[in-house]
């Protein structure tokens, strides 16, 4: 049970918990796939060099060779990206491989450099040719060469490494000194392949023109300390969930007690939200000591303001109504905007110093665009009873689950100047119903989940504070945040979306 909240209380705090989408008498549009990229060096890379005995590579060398030499050698690159950080929900739309020429053929004619999708796993051991190392080194265990895929215990099927029979791209390259670009349609379906199964993920070889002596051409490896490939890879995530409204409900004080939340816009467009300060239409909720008339402020994140509103109706009337999510009481706030990815506060205070239960809100009101809303970080007086603060928000735009993160911070908030911070908060988490679905008092409580929030960056600095993370479906959640043992004092609440 949480601690804080009266046998006699609990039930309009639930009331309310439950009903966050009916306030607003708003439904969800399904979203439109988000744009994420992802840019990573290789995980492996090395030369398959054509020799008598066939037993040199170079797995740690700052090099890496393609083409036919002077001497009628052949060379073949090969290199390979992790890509585990792609969901594998994801949809491929667009890949790019740079690699840096540092040393064409001697007649700086353009040769073209073919990529292949290769079919078999290779390895990278400690070999290392050195510079320029066009000759190779003696393979060491693990190592590829022309014929093994693993020196020396497992052979390629063919002599010079398995791939498939098609080109996945192609480019010509002849100056000295500067990268250049793979791309197009059949790299995008190797690594839509890869993705779906990271199982075969073997990466590229590439191959030049071998029938051509001195065509043979030198690029930078990953061990190289400047100008390493780069693999860059654009991909959606059509009919992921995402956060639509962010909300939290407590009382506001004055001066410092004002209820503040912030909240961050990530992704690569502009965002159009709709934020709102809600105070006598609570009464709907059985709440009582409402705030009679809020008055919201939006800031950016070096704190100046940006814009504010007492009355909703004094400006923007027509758009507000149009949003759908006009408040339903005239001295209630809202304002409309569109916003740059970043980080935002909206600061909810009472009209001439009136204090009492309010209400800061954010919508998004287009999910189509390339952005998330991806946390609110709401602060103010915890107290007990119905005072309690409750972070609501809302899951959808998609057929998914999402992953959430929730905190509630109290005594490390001493540490930015906060003289009554809750000394020990408590969380709970509860669904669209009020019915509680986990909860948490101190954060390091679970091992498990406590190892997660550190892998994610996202734990608290206090051993008092509390975490949870929960995969949710779509629709409206709460987090609750009260004192232990009935205590009040200035408290944090946040609530991440992960993915």
């Amino acid at each position: 049970m949480m601690s804080g909240i009266a046998r006699g209380n609990r039930r309009s705090v639930l009331a309310f918990a439950g009903a966050m989408v009916g306030l607003a008498g708003w439904s969800a549009a399904p979203s439109a796939a988000v744009a994420e990229t992802l840019v990573v060096n290789p995980a492996k890379d090395n030369t398959l060099y054509e020799s008598t005995g066939a037993q040199l590579s170079n797995g740690q060398g700052i090099f890496m060779f393609v083409g036919l030499t002077g001497s009628g050698g052949s060379r073949r690159g090969l290199v390979a990206f992790d890509l585990s950080a792609i969901p594998a929900n994801a949809t491929i739309t667009d890949v790019s491989l740079s690699l840096f020429l540092s040393r064409p053929r001697a007649d700086a004619t353009a040769e073209t450099i073919d990529l292949f999708k290769v079919l078999k796993d290779w390895g990278e051991g400690s070999s290392n040719a050195g510079s320029p190392g066009g000759g190779g080194a003696p393979a060491q265990p693990g190592d590829a060469t022309w014929l093994y895929n693993f020196f020396n215990t497992s052979f390629w099927t063919s002599a010079g490494g398995d791939t498939a029979a098609s080109v996945s791209a192609s480019t010509a390259v002849s100056t000295n000194n500067r990268p250049y670009t793979w791309s197009g349609s059949g790299m995008v379906a190797d690594v839509q392949s890869w993705v779906a199964d990271p199982a075969s993920n073997f990466g590229w070889m590439l191959a030049g023109n071998e029938g051509n002596q001195q065509s043979a051409q030198r690029f930078h490896t990953g061990e190289n300390t400047s100008n390493k490939p780069q693999l860059t890879v654009t991909y959606t995530l059509s009919g992921a969930s995402q956060l639509l409204n962010i909300s939290t409900r407590l009382r506001v004080e004055i001066g410092d007690d004002a209820l503040i939340g912030g909240f961050i816009i990530t992704g690569n467009a502009s965002k159009r939200v709709i934020i709102r300060a809600l105070g006598p239409s609570l009464a709907q909720f059985g709440l009582t000591d409402l705030l009679a008339n809020p008055v919201l402020e939006l800031r950016a994140a070096n704190g100046s303001l940006l814009l504010s509103n007492n009355n909703w109706k004094d400006t923007q009337q027509a758009e507000i109504q149009n949003s759908g999510v006009a408040p339903t009481n005239d001295l209630e706030s809202a304002i409309i905007t569109t916003l740059s990815p970043g980080n935002y506060t909206a600061v909810v205070r009472g009209d001439q110093n009136m204090t009492g239960i309010g209400v800061v809100e954010v919508y998004d009101l287009d999910q189509a665009a390339d952005s998330l809303l991806a946390n609110i970080s709401s602060r103010g007086l915890v107290k007990t009873g119905n005072n309690v603060m409750i972070g609501g928000f809302i899951i959808g735009g998609g057929t998914g689950s999402s992953r959430v993160a929730l905190r509630a911070i109290g005594p490390s908030l001493s540490q930015l100047g906060v003289a009554n911070p809750l000394p020990d908060p408590t969380l709970e988490l509860r669904d669209g119903n009020g019915a509680l679905l986990t909860s948490n008092d101190d954060w390091e409580d679970d091992p498990a989940q406590a190892a997660e929030l550190i892998s994610i960056g996202v734990q608290p600095q206090n051993d008092f504070e509390s975490a949870l993370i929960a995969t949710l479906p779509s629709g409206p959640s709460t987090g609750i945040v009260a004192g232990k043992g009935g205590a009040s004092g200035v408290a944090l609440v946040e609530v991440y979306h992960l993915q």
